[in-house]
């Protein structure tokens, strides 16, 4: 679990993180080299759960060994498959993060929602439903593992 204080919102436990594969971990289908390592060091910390429609085939080749579980989407309604992944937990006690037009409701959703520009860029979309935008997935990461940096993005 990741607990944090956010002044002017409170205390944030944050048990789940579920992340958008293509354009937020990967570009092409393939995973960013840093990815692999951040998600090692977030695992004893939170649940990791990659949700995905899996544009190019490899997202199960591309995790294999890694402390995640894969959901593959199965449905052709994509931004409401990945909202109700999120009610499938405690949406309270997850981060999400995602950068299409089908992560919006996924980041309105959990109790964090980061949206990532990366190589592939953001949907305004999901900048909109995000409750903050970074450039890049190791900036994401980066809040998680060093929680004062949420605290210094959000403080009122």
């Amino acid at each position: 679990m990741i607990q944090t204080y956010i002044p002017g919102r409170g205390n944030i436990n944050l048990e789940i993180l579920v992340l958008d594969y293509n354009g937020t971990l990967a570009l092409d289908g393939r995973m960013l080299d840093s990815v692999q390592e951040n998600l090692k060091r977030l695992s004893p910390y939170l649940e990791i759960h990659i949700i995905t429609s899996d544009t190019f085939g490899s997202v199960l080749q591309q995790c294999e060994g890694l402390p995640v579980q894969v959901k593959v989407l199965e449905s052709a309604e994509h931004i409401k498959e990945k909202g109700d992944y999120v009610l499938s937990f405690r949406p309270r006690e997850v981060v999400a993060i995602g950068n299409g037009a089908n992560d919006q409701l996924m980041l309105q959703q959990a109790q964090l929602g980061i949206a990532v520009i990366g190589g592939e860029g953001a949907s305004v979309q999901a900048l909109l439903s995000a409750d903050l935008v970074v450039n890049a997935i190791e900036e994401a990461f980066g809040l998680l593992l060093e929680t004062n940096r949420l605290k210094a993005t959000f403080r009122l």
